[in-house]
């Protein structure tokens, strides 16, 4: 749609500037000389003298340059215009009868030979300027095929944004609802009203995944309960050994994202952060640093499984492109071990403003 009305445009404000090359000098005339036949002989004589440009440049817009020139037929392209060039020049020679008639509030006391080499010299400069002409419907052809291009790559962009999203939709996979059952399966023994509960986190969860998110961008307040919602359920999972930390600021309630930003994070602080046998934690921090939105997952560091880590993996490659396409050069991610801890941290920059 944008593309089009560009187009558009473009095609209406080069209409008006051919006509008011007709039309200016004539106006000019009029309004030195208040002779309305002068002004009309001087419209026919740019009209004569517009009208073959103006075939050389339609004929290259719309034809010569997309068929020849953007396909590499350089010779076949050269060669048509040339063609056009002697052919406009020998239809111009055939009209100068409408310049030989000069009227004498123009001409004056100028010698006819004056006159004459006057035309000559004027013919000379429209060939020029045919010439010119011909750069320009390139120049201007060039601009739109960038354009529509840039245009392009930007959908393309934004659908393979959707592939990205269509995939994280994904890692809510059989496996991960497979367990889940599983765990509420076994509550329902123990603790019914929690398997309840954990049932009516799940029916969001996926409500909020299958649905919710097909708009594109969701508000920060929705993501925040997703995610509890998934993090709850993850823990499910969990015995003792593993202590689970949160906390998400509170949001604006205008604010908004797209979804599902940060699943493979969480996802893989749970795979390599928990055990059932050593005491582990996991922290998940979400919050503002001034216009900055920061997420943060830290979690124990088994060394024993240090080449599995939350830093590698087709999860974590499929995140940070989904954030080159969203965001580009508008985030960070750094990743770390300290103190027996494996910290991630992404930093959307300049969040409040970009929304």
């Amino acid at each position: 749609m944008q593309v089009n009305k560009g187009k558009l445009i473009i095609e209406v404000t080069q209409a008006l500037i051919w006509a008011c090359l007709c039309l200016l000098p004539s106006v000019l005339v009029f309004m030195v000389f208040h002779d309305i036949w002068t002004s009309w002989w001087t419209f026919k004589v740019m009209l004569i003298f517009v009208l073959p440009p103006l075939v050389v440049y339609f004929v290259n817009y719309y034809l010569l340059i997309n068929r020849y020139l953007f396909t590499a037929q350089y010779a076949k392209y050269i060669f048509l215009n040339i063609f056009l060039l002697l052919l406009t020049t020998i239809v111009n020679n055939n009209h100068q009868e409408w310049t030989t008639a000069i009227p004498e509030k123009i001409s004056g006391d100028v010698p006819a030979n004056i006159i004459n080499v006057g035309i000559s010299g004027f013919l000379v400069l429209e060939l020029i300027f045919q010439v010119m002409v011909i750069l320009m419907a390139v120049g201007m052809k060039s601009v739109i095929r960038w354009n529509e291009e840039k245009h392009a790559m930007e959908e393309e962009r934004r659908r393979n944004a959707e592939a990205e999203l269509n995939w994280l939709k994904n890692q809510l996979n059989p496996h991960f609802l497979f367990n889940t059952f599983n765990n509420i399966s076994s509550l329902t023994l123990i603790n019914p009203d929690r398997a309840q509960e954990c049932i009516g986190k799940l029916s969001e969860l996926l409500r909020y995944a299958l649905y919710d998110t097909n708009a594109g961008r969701v508000r920060v307040v929705d993501e925040v309960v997703f995610m509890r919602n998934y993090i709850d359920l993850m823990s499910l999972r969990c015995n003792e050994h593993t202590r689970i930390c949160t906390k998400f600021d509170d949001f604006d309630s205008g604010l908004t994202m797209p979804p599902l930003m940060f699943i493979s994070l969480i996802e893989n602080a749970f795979k390599h952060g928990s055990s059932s046998h050593v005491d582990s934690f996991i922290r998940i921090d979400m919050g503002l640093d001034g216009d900055d939105l920061v997420f943060s997952c830290e979690n124990t560091y088994h060394e024993r499984e240090a080449e599995m880590q939350s830093g590698s993996g087709i999860g974590l490659e499929n995140m940070l492109r989904r954030f080159e396409l969203l965001y580009p050069d508008m985030y960070s991610y750094t990743q770390f071990v300290e103190n027996g801890s494996y910290v991630a941290i992404m930093r959307i920059k300049n969040m409040i403003s970009h929304d």
